[in-house]
């Protein structure tokens, strides 16, 4: 039956060689076999299947041990409730009942019931400044939505008219920034958009110090009025000095104005004034410090250090956050990144770019009150441990996901070739069995496959290497502009996938990406074409006239003359370049030059010198050369001029090589066909359109086209020269000069502003239209078809 057939090809596919071991061909099985167990041990040799992993092993430091908690800790809470320096505390014990008992009483259930226990003891809480003793739990205070906050410190200017002002920062249209100035509410910092100043012209500082005070049950703010102390009433805002010394209140969290009160809001983790408020310390955090310092801190011989400790709060907080830990746990302990091996974890990366994303720990910070203690809390850490500031995590890193999983899919595509050359041999011998047609012997079989497969088995090294050193990076750099990559820190960050987005930009005017990126493409692609065909054509047919009048006979010293002509081809290209553009400077040798012959007073009698470009219009503008100097390279209102003086220049780079190449190619042409010619009459435009201009043509279309390509790439003449611009760095054209062309602008983007994603773009559409031009103009040469 066929499905007997089909079973074993099933089968050979699923391990290598099994069809063939069906069919009875165990050379064939054990090679294919070989092969598998290579296959299959380099994703189990790479992988960590069989090892413990947990999103803990990323965090610094080391556990303090469950002996440490099972020993020590239990003996120092006992003892301290014998000694009556704490109470007797019953949601632990009924902790330890709830989890059977002390003996499962380990480090990680420990810091489970610290969090619970600062969660339940430091709930979000309203107290009013004048009745401090009294809390208000956040979920009892009542009418929260008429809550105004009063902002207790900041800088803020103010008029003679009472008016006050914010500082902000105003983007402006070319991506440049500056200081603009709102009109404000001192206290609220509520603000009018419909006063806004350009300068601090006629403003005084008025510094909100912070501090508040209290006096005769009134509670005020300190502030600096133009380097006067004064107070607001915060009851009604008024502003003026006190008649006598008020009580300075101790207030660390936010205030709101409701109901004629002012209260403090508490809650413990909140970022306010640029610290984190406290979590406060319960009876059971001084058992845990006393524990620590006694039984770890206080005995040298076992001290541990502060990235231990560090590691101890980063536990208990991600405990007091649910949330926050179970995405820790998911992201930071992934089985598809920590434990597969290399062909699944790489098929994964290509497909993911990752999951875990670069993240700082810092909140933390908020537990340092409770679980380090002041210097005067009992049991205090603070002599033996100072946390770090912060825990960097840094997630997965999409760009080495990326080349990872292409290095892993194509090293899979080889094994790949195998399975289905198992495949396929499976079938085909079982149907011929089936059928009772001779079956070749597995030595001539493998003779057979040796002989026709010759090429392909000794290119077969050459193609391996060619893959990883060739099509890898441009697999890699092609597909990046089908991400969100872009930034200075996206390399070592996660991105994502985003299709054609980046594509779409392109013709997408309207939003501030595509305005920016979307019209700077087409003006620089425009540009790219127009100066690829201008410096290829100008540079061929400079070299074809040089060549003509160097092979004419009555040119003497015609060797002499050849060599002057090839000596800029000889000096480096750079080299070049920069001479170029220090001679062409506002102030360099040719505008010197140009002054002391005179040249610069007829140039401004016509108008093209000295006047403001930014007001001229029309013809005026596009003749117009600069203010003081002629700008050859920089004239912001007139790129069309440097751009015309580029290609000139170009010529004198680029001509020696055709000229030299042609020189060449005319030596050869048949001179008969000049001789027949004289005869028929022929003149000597006649000559050059008919003879020589074809038979030079033939044999350079291909050279010329490639250099059509290459100066479609020339970036060596554009950016040390112009270095793509003028007007070039501003958002609002997408960081593109008026001279840059397509491979300068990606160099920009690149290095310069790091938005690898749209030259990733632009890189593939500089392949697609290059490649196809020249494909197509090759294909329709005589040389090329001839071949």
């Amino acid at each position: 039956m066929k499905v007997i057939s089909i079973l074993k090809a099933i089968a050979s596919g699923i391990i290598w060689g099994l069809g063939q071991l069906l069919n009875g061909q165990f050379i064939k099985a054990l090679i294919l076999f070989l092969v598998f167990s290579l296959f299959i041990g380099i994703e189990l040799g790479t992988s960590h299947y069989n090892v413990e992993t947990s999103a803990y092993d990323k965090l610094p430091g080391d556990d303090f041990g469950d002996t440490w908690v099972s020993g020590q800790f239990v003996t120092k809470y006992n003892d301290l409730v014998f000694r009556n320096e704490i109470q007797p505390y019953t949601d632990f014990e009924n902790y330890v009942t709830e989890i059977g008992g002390y003996d499962n009483l380990t480090e990680m259930a420990l810091i489970e019931f610290i969090a619970r226990d600062l969660v339940k003891n430091n709930p979000a809480s309203y107290k009013d400044i004048n009745n401090p003793n009294v809390l208000i739990k956040a979920e009892d205070f009542e009418n929260p939505e008429q809550n105004v906050e009063i902002d207790r410190s900041r800088t803020i200017y103010k008029d003679e008219d009472g008016i006050y002002y914010l500082e902000r920062n105003k983007t402006l249209e070319d991506g440049t920034s500056t200081k603009e100035y709102v009109k404000v509410h001192f206290i609220t910092n509520v603000v009018d958009e419909s006063v806004i100043l350009d300068s601090l012209e006629g403003l005084t500082v008025f510094r909100k110090t912070g501090e508040i005070y209290r006096l005769n049950g009134i509670p005020y703010l300190k502030v600096i009025d133009n380097d006067s102390n004064k107070y607001v009433n915060l009851y009604d805002f008024t502003i003026g000095t006190l008649p006598s010394t008020p009580t300075k209140v101790n207030v660390v969290g936010p205030l709101y104005l409701n109901n004629n009160n002012v209260y403090e809001y508490y809650q413990p983790g909140l970022i306010y004034l640029g610290e984190y408020l406290q979590y406060q310390p319960t009876q059971f955090t001084t058992a845990v410090r006393a524990a620590l310092r006694d039984g770890i801190y206080a005995n040298p011989a076992n001290r541990r250090d502060s990235n231990d400790f560090t590691r101890f709060m980063l536990k208990v907080y991600l405990h007091m956050n649910p949330e926050t830990k179970a995405s820790f746990e998911d992201n930071y302990d992934y089985f598809f990144y920590d434990k597969a091996g290399i062909f699944i974890k790489g098929y994964w990366s290509v497909l993911t770019l990752g999951v875990a994303k670069k993240v700082e720990f810092s909140q933390y910070n908020s537990l340092e009150s409770a679980l380090v203690g002041g210097p005067t809390a009992a049991y205090s850490l603070s002599t033996y441990v100072t946390p770090l500031g912060s825990v960097p995590l840094k997630g997965h890193i999409s760009t080495i996901l990326m080349l990872q999983g292409l290095i892993a899919i194509i090293l899979s595509l080889f094994f790949m070739i195998f399975m289905v050359w198992s495949i396929r041999d499976a079938y085909i011998v079982a149907e011929q069995k089936r059928l009772k047609k001779e079956v070749t012997k597995q030595g001539k079989y493998f003779k057979e496959v040796y002989e026709n497969f010759f090429e392909y088995i000794i290119l077969s090294p050459a193609m391996f290497v060619l893959a990883f050193i060739s099509i890898m990076p441009i697999t890699f750099g092609f597909i990046m502009a089908f991400t969100s990559i872009s930034g200075p820190t996206s390399m070592i960050e996660t991105f994502d996938w985003i299709g054609l987005k980046n594509f779409i930009a392109l013709f997408d005017f309207s939003s501030g990406f595509g305005a920016s990126f979307g019209q700077a493409f087409w003006r620089v692609l425009g540009w790219t074409f127009i100066w690829a065909i201008l410096s290829t054509f100008t540079v061929f047919f400079g070299g074809f006239l040089q060549a003509l009048i160097l092979n004419s006979e009555k040119v003497v010293f015609r060797k002499l003359w050849r060599t002057i002509m090839i000596l800029p081809w000889a000096i480096p290209a750079l080299l070049s370049q920069m001479v170029f553009s220090v001679m062409f400077k506002d102030n360099g040798f040719v505008n010197t030059f140009l002054r002391d012959i005179g040249i610069y007073e007829i140039l401004t009698n016509l108008g093209m010198l000295g006047k403001e470009g930014k007001y001229l219009e029309g013809f005026q503008r596009l003749i117009y050369l600069g203010k003081d100097n002629i700008q050859w390279f920089s004239n912001p209102f007139n790129p069309t001029f440097v751009r015309a003086t580029l290609v000139v220049v170009n010529i004198w780079l680029g001509f020696p090589y055709f000229m030299a190449l042609m020189t060449g190619i005319m030596t050869a042409i048949d001179k008969t066909l000049y001789e027949a010619a004289d005869i028929d009459g022929a003149t000597g435009i006649q000559k050059i359109t008919k003879i020589t201009m074809p038979l030079v043509l033939y044999s350079t279309a291909p050279i010329l086209i490639m250099t059509f390509s290459g100066n479609f790439n020339n970036f060596g003449v554009i950016y040390f020269i112009t270095q793509g611009g003028p007007n070039a760095g501003n958002f609002s054209r997408g960081f593109a000069g008026d001279t840059d062309i397509l491979i300068s602008w990606m160099y920009k983007l690149t290095v310069d502003e790091s938005i690898y994603n749209m030259a990733s773009v632009f890189s593939v559409l500089i392949f697609l239209f290059v490649g196809s031009i020249s494909a197509w103009n090759l294909s329709r040469t005589k040389a090329f078809q001839e071949d």
